[in-house]
C-alpha cells in the first residue's frame, strides 16, 4: 500500500512552504484518471494536477521566463497570489514547450514506494519494433567515433525509440502506478500531451535524474551519467557497481557533465559545492554515477526555471562541446526527440521549483507507446557496449508496460 511519510504538506495551488489539509500521495497516484493533466512524485513531494487554467504562449518578442510571470501576475489577479505552473521542456530550444497552471493541484509529501506491489499489466498482446535497429544503432556510434577523431568532439548522446504495439488500449493509469511501484527513488511523472485524436496522448516516466531543485535561495542539482547493468545475482551485481565506479572512460564522461553543470550555475551561486568523486546510484535495472552539487543562490530573481534552462542540455543528454553535439545528434539519430531528454517539473511564483531531466519515458496515445533510450558515447565507447545500455534502459518502461518486478 502506498503511504504519505509527510503531513506539513501544501494544499491547492499554494505555495510549497505554506502547510495544508490534502490526502496524503498514495491517494493521489489512485486518482490518477482521464481528467488527469500532470502527476509528478518526486522524492519530497508529490503533485496531481486536473485539467488546464492557463496555458503558456510564447510570442518572438517575449521569453518564455517574461510569460510565465505574466501568467502568474494574471492568476494574482483573479485572487491566487500562489500559483505553480507545471510541465516540460523539450530537447531542442526552438520546439514547444508544454507549460501550463492546472485548473486544480494537489499537493502531498513523499510517495512511499517500498513494497508495493506492481498493478498488473498495463499492455496486452504487445509488438515491438526497434527505430533504428540494433545493427543500424552500433553503426551510428562507430560513425560517432569516428567524428571524435577528426573534429573537437567529446561526447555525444545518442539515442534510439522501441514502438510498443499493444491489442488494446495502453492502460495509462496502471502504468504510472507500475512505475511507482518499481522505482524506489527519483521522479515519476505524467503530463498530458496535445493530441490529433480523441484519445488520451501523454508523456509517462521515471527518471532518476535531477536536474535542478530550488527552495529559497538553496540550489540543488544532481547530474548522473557513467551506466552499468544490474544482476539478479546479489555477487555480480555488486561487481558491476565496483567495475563503474573505477571504469576510467565512464568517470570521464560522468566528469564533462559535472563540469558543465558546474560552470552553468557559477555565475548565479555566491557558493557552490562540487563533490570531487561521484557515488554510486541504482535504480531497478541500471547503475549510475551519480554527483550531488549545492550552492546558494545569489539572486531570489533568478527562478527554478531560469536556472534550468541556463543548464539544459547538459552533456548527460546531449554532449560536448553542445553545439557540435547537436550536429552529430541531428545527422545520426532518425527521429525527433521532442520532449524526450527534455525537462518535467514545476515551477511556483516564488521561483521555488524541481526540474528533472526526461529519460526512462515514453509517450503513450491508445495502444501506441513510443520508448526512448540514450547512451553517452565518447572515444572509448564500445558500440554493441552501448547497444546494451540502451536495452537495459528501455527496460524500465518494459518492465511497467508488463507488470512486472524487475
Amino acid at each position: 500500500m502506498f503511504t504519505d511519510t509527510q503531513h506539513a504538506t501544501p494544499s491547492s495551488n499554494a505555495a510549497l512552504t505554506e502547510a495544508g489539509v490534502t490526502p496524503d500521495a498514495g491517494t493521489l497516484l489512485s486518482r490518477f484518471g482521464t481528467a488527469s493533466s500532470f502527476f509528478m512524485a518526486t522524492p519530497e513531494l508529490t503533485l496531481h494536477g486536473i485539467g488546464v487554467r492557463d496555458q503558456l504562449h510564447t510570442g518572438a518578442d517575449q521569453s518564455m521566463e517574461d510569460a510565465l510571470q505574466r501568467l502568474f501576475a494574471l492568476n494574482r489577479e483573479h485572487g491566487d497570489a500562489s500559483s505553480i505552473a507545471v510541465g516540460a521542456l523539450p530537447f531542442a530550444a526552438d520546439a514547444p514547450a508544454v507549460l501550463f497552471i492546472p485548473e486544480r493541484l494537489e499537493l502531498a509529501g513523499r510517495l512511499e514506494r517500498r513494497g508495493a506491489p506492481p498493478a498488473g499489466p498495463a499492455v496486452g498482446g504487445a509488438a515491438t519494433q526497434e527505430r533504428p535497429s540494433r545493427e543500424r544503432y552500433a553503426q551510428g556510434v562507430a560513425q560517432a567515433l569516428g567524428m571524435m577523431r577528426q573534429s573537437g568532439l567529446k561526447k555525444v548522446v545518442l539515442s534510439r525509440m522501441l514502438e510498443v504495439v499493444g491489442e488494446h488500449d495502453i492502460d495509462q493509469a496502471r502504468l504510472l502506478r507500475n512505475l511507482a511501484a518499481n522505482n524506489l527513488s527519483g521522479y515519476t511523472f505524467a503530463l498530458n500531451l496535445q493530441s490529433e485524436t480523441r484519445s488520451i496522448r501523454r508523456l509517462i516516466g521515471a527518471s532518476p535524474e535531477l536536474l535542478l531543485r530550488r527552495r529559497g535561495i538553496n540550489l540543488e542539482a544532481n547530474p548522473i551519467a557513467g551506466t552499468a547493468p544490474r544482476s539478479r545475482d546479489p555477487g555480480e551485481d555488486l561487481s558491476h557497481s565496483r567495475r563503474l565506479l573505477h571504469s576510467a572512460k565512464d568517470r570521464h564522461e560522468h566528469a564533462l557533465v559535472v563540469e558543465a553543470v558546474a560552470d552553468a550555475l557559477g555565475p548565479f551561486c555566491s557558493a557552490l559545492e562540487v563533490p570531487p568523486i561521484p557515488e554510486l546510484i541504482a535504480t531497478a535495472r541500471v547503475w549510475h554515477l551519480s554527483t550531488r552539487i549545492r550552492g546558494v543562490l545569489r539572486d531570489r530573481e533568478s527562478s527554478s526555471l531560469t536556472l534550468a534552462r541556463a543548464l539544459h542540455p547538459t552533456p548527460a543528454v546531449c554532449g560536448e562541446p553542445r553545439e557540435l553535439a547537436r550536429q552529430a545528434i541531428a545527422r545520426l539519430e532518425c527521429f525527433d526527440r521532442g520532449l524526450f531528454t527534455g525537462l518535467v517539473g514545476w515551477c511556483a511564483a516564488n521561483g521555488d521549483g524541481e526540474w528533472a531531466v526526461t529519460i526512462r519515458c515514453a509517450e503513450i496515445e491508445a495502444n501506441r507507446a513510443n520508448l526512448y533510450a540514450g547512451a553517452g558515447i565518447v572515444p572509448d565507447s564500445q558500440p554493441w557496449q552501448e547497444v546494451d545500455e540502451t536495452s537495459a534502459k528501455f527496460r524500465t518502461l518494459l518492465d511497467a508496460l508488463h507488470g512486472s518486478r524487475p
